[in-house]
């Protein structure tokens, strides 16, 4: 499930265990375009290499879609696709999500995470003697409990990104010494294996003002094979340098260096050889860089959607406009603005919880979500929206709504532009607002001040992690404040069901009441296709939510 929020040029987290066409129907069967296309393959093509094969040294330069500022993934801005990728090499983790989907114990950090207790479920975490924060203090019980304390909920200072799971906690104690944490849940959590992941230092973000400030604009402690050797916002880049206190195997690449680019600025920078690697996702992109010369491509089943978000701080207030623009708006379409050129198949989403390769994926489209302008046209009457020449009005009114998009993202351009005319054809007139991709999320998306907007879940494989996105209040990724009691009551049962199969069918109900009160609106799971220097190995079109090994990452001889 969902989730961390990115960009639509690229894609932000989300839990999922996560030349246009006029085609009629929301089907997930996909456009007509999709003739003689071949489905996205299902495993990593990451150019696997044995360690033996690469390099000792060398410099990876990688692109990332907006500048970080809040490195603390816990924060409320700290969410992004981008900085959590950083921090898979810079900060410790509990459980890693293999190329399977599967989460396994991160060996770096602890030696051992067991149930031992199931009433009440009760974790012991064992932490790896060598385990330490990069200037050599120990990675104790304590750094578990502050991460609880910080984001549980229970003390409004702290500025969360979500208390999923970690409102259930009960408590955390220290167990035989210092080095074993034992959490003991209130509520039975089914996804406890994706907290504490990343692990953050009790001494920097054990207070409100450390946990909201300690990590931003800086990395003050870490422990990963690599840290953050520099932070030039002036040049847009952030660089990783070994570090040498790490314990685990050592990195084979003397930097990293993370370069900040808005749009296709990215495409721009590979094909003049000042990156190694790209996301080529889109038709557009693609087919810049499909004949590039010394290059690679590889693809795979991402974790991540495109999705367009609605907001209730405006006109979407209300929920018939919402549920007539779901019925106005052809997905289909819009999935072709995005898989035009590529030659992958590119079907239409139709589940805002799962996937369409997880087992729990059923099509909840119909009857609020299907592509039908006489439906959406009779809605827009009945709320008293009546045609006045072009566009409605309803007590002197225009209705008059904005969708808002990071600038220079061409995709997210094209398909506000197709939104845009499709709107207009049952009286709906929409702007599009380009911002700043250093403002989109933290003055746009974070603070719902939008009507309408586009930008990707990224997957990060449990379930829970994409609950706040559907459920009511003043924190979390519900960024729109778009949802019902009803819907949080589902959630809240899903979140504590042990059940697979029980816990999907809770799912796939929250996933209806979604629909139906105009949450949002699916596009297409989102192809993982890059473009990349044949020389770089264990890196690229990785699957699902999977995590890179930085220690395996490197160059080929």
């Amino acid at each position: 499930m969902l989730h961390k929020k990115v960009l639509a040029t690229t894609a932000v987290l989300a839990g999922i265990a996560l030349a246009v066409t006029g085609c009629s129907g929301g089907g997930s069967t996909g456009s007509s375009s999709d003739s003689g296309k071949k489905s996205l393959p299902s495993a990593a093509q990451i150019n696997e290499k044995p360690v033996s094969d690469l390099q000792q040294g060398g410099t990876v330069r990688l692109p990332i879609s907006q500048w970080i500022s809040q490195w603390n993934y816990f924060e409320l801005d700290g969410t992004l696709q981008d900085a959590a990728d950083i921090e898979q090499a810079t900060m410790p983790h509990t459980f890693n999500i293999d190329a399977d989907g599967k989460p396994q114990l991160d060996k770096n950090t602890l030696e051992s995470a067991k149930v031992t207790s199931e009433d009440p479920l009760t974790i012991t975490y064992t932490v790896n003697p060598k385990a330490q924060w990069n200037d050599g203090s120990p990675i104790t019980w304590k750094d578990f409990e502050a991460l609880w304390k910080a984001n549980n909920g229970t003390d409004e200072s702290y500025q969360i990104g979500d208390d999923t799971g970690w409102k259930d906690i009960e408590s955390v104690t220290q167990g035989t010494d210092e080095r074993q944490a034992i959490v003991k849940y209130s509520t039975p959590f089914s996804d406890w294996k994706s907290l504490f992941s990343p692990l953050y230092p009790a001494s920097v973000i054990g207070t409100p003002d450390g946990f909201n400030n300690g990590y931003k604009d800086k990395v003050p402690l870490s422990a990963g094979p690599y840290k953050v050797s520099k932070l030039d916002e002036t040049a847009g880049t952030v660089t990783l340098a070994p570090d040498p206190n790490w314990w685990g195997d050592k990195p084979k690449l003397d930097t990293v260096i993370f370069r900040s680019l808005d749009g296709n600025a990215d495409i721009d920078a590979y094909l003049n050889k000042e990156l190694d690697s790209v996301a080529a996702g889109t038709s557009d992109r693609y087919a810049r860089v499909k004949d590039a010369k010394n290059t690679k491509i590889y693809a795979s089943q991402s974790a991540s959607y495109t999705h367009v978000d609605f907001s209730t701080q405006g006109l979407l207030k209300d929920k018939n406009l919402r549920l007539a623009i779901q019925h106005a708006v052809n997905r289909d379409s819009l999935a072709s603005v995005i898989g035009g050129t590529l030659p992958y198949k590119l079907p239409v989403l139709n589940n805002h919880v799962f996937l369409a390769t997880d087992d729990g994926y059923k099509d909840n489209s119909s009857p609020n979500g299907t592509f039908d302008v006489d439906k959406a046209k009779k809605i827009l009457d009945d709320d008293g929206w009546k045609t006045d020449g072009t566009y409605r009005k309803k007590d002197g009114k225009n209705l008059s709504i904005s969708i808002t998009i990071p600038s220079g993202a061409t995709s997210s351009q094209k398909m506000a532009e197709v939104i845009q005319s499709q709107l207009k054809d049952v009286g709906i007139k929409l702007s599009i607002k380009a911002v700043s991709s250093d403002d989109f999320f933290p003055q746009y998306v974070t603070p719902g001040n939008y009507d309408m907007t586009i930008f990707l879940w990224g997957g990060t494989g449990y379930h829970a992690s994409g609950a706040s996105i559907f459920i009511t209040g003043d924190t979390g990724q519900n960024y729109g404040r778009v949802g019902t009691k009803s819907i949080d009551k589902l959630v809240n049962q899903a979140i504590a069901e042990t059940d697979a199969s029980k816990a999907n069918a809770l799912w796939n109900k929250v996933d209806k009441q979604v629909w139906s009160i105009g949450h949002s609106l699916p596009i297409v799971q989102s192809p993982r296709v890059i473009a990349q220097n044949p020389k770089l190995a264990n890196y690229g079109a990785r699957s699902g939510a999977m995590a890179y090994d930085w220690t395996k990452v490197g160059l080929t001889k």
